[in-house]
């Protein structure tokens, strides 16, 4: 195992306080095992630098705005959310449903933005940044329908498989059920497999062919899975293709 640099505890540290969001020193020391000296060295260039910040009062450490300067950088930098951003805010005033868009990265879906519907009262667990397993998310098994079934099997067997709720993937001939049918209609659906009550209707984002993302739709169970499924989902098919398109032609 390579040894461990002062990068790496520096963003280990940077890592606990995104996670805990606002936090002590303390926890800091109990989140990374490093001694007080070796977070006070590493808070002090992280506040310096502004990626951290410390509230006087509270003495607690919180992420600071230099990170929120790097995520709007990069964020303008991806081709793909240029080439969504419009259709991704038409989706969501067709289906009146938060859309969602994501990256794939190391076998995880990461989502890369998403346009939420500020009518609704149901409060996602996406947001940008969140990384889920494939099997546990509609654009991830969207993704796994796209692979060689040998590839997507061995990815599930070596897969951490949490029951997250009771509807979630655990076994494998359900998987791979569940990978059949994504492939015969052309998108995948997720039935409350990650979160209680949440479900979510995926289509792939492809560039000259090659699978560069997805697109999905999330909401409330009650209102994705009905009379009204096949028409939703075809809306999100459409536009994942249409942002498949304005990619291929612009690069």
């Amino acid at each position: 195992m390579a040894q461990e640099t002062s990068l790496d505890k520096a963003l280990n540290v940077l890592e606990a306080i995104s996670q805990a969001g606002d936090t002590r020193l303390t926890t800091l020391v109990e989140a990374t095992g490093y001694p007080p000296a070796t977070i006070h060295r590493i808070l002090a260039v992280l506040t310096r630098r502004r990626y951290v910040r410390q509230d006087p009062a509270t003495r607690r450490y919180t992420l600071g705005l230099k990170c929120l300067d790097l995520s709007s950088r990069l964020k303008d930098h991806l081709e793909i959310i240029t080439a969504a951003k419009p259709v991704m805010q038409a989706l969501m005033e067709t289906t009146g449903e938060t859309v969602n868009l994501v990256n794939f990265e190391n076998m995880e879906a990461v989502y890369v933005d998403q346009i939420s519907n500020t009518k609704s009262l149901l409060r996602m667990f996406t947001r940008v940044g969140a990384r889920v397993p494939l099997h546990s998310s509609g654009v991830g098994k969207a993704f796994l329908a796209m692979r060689p079934r040998k590839e997507a099997v061995e990815y599930f067997r070596r897969a951490p498989r949490i029951r997250h709720t009771q509807n979630s993937l655990v076994k494998e001939d359900e998987f791979v059920r569940d990978l059949e049918e994504t492939r015969t209609r052309g998108y995948a659906i997720d039935r409350e497999e990650f979160e209680a009550g949440v479900g979510c209707i995926a289509a792939v984002i492809s560039q000259n062919g090659e699978v560069v993302g997805a697109m999905s739709i999330s909401g409330p169970s009650s209102r994705l899975f009905g009379t009204n499924t096949a028409e939703l989902a075809a809306e999100v098919v459409r536009s994942a293709a249409t942002v498949s398109q304005r990619l291929s032609e612009r690069y």
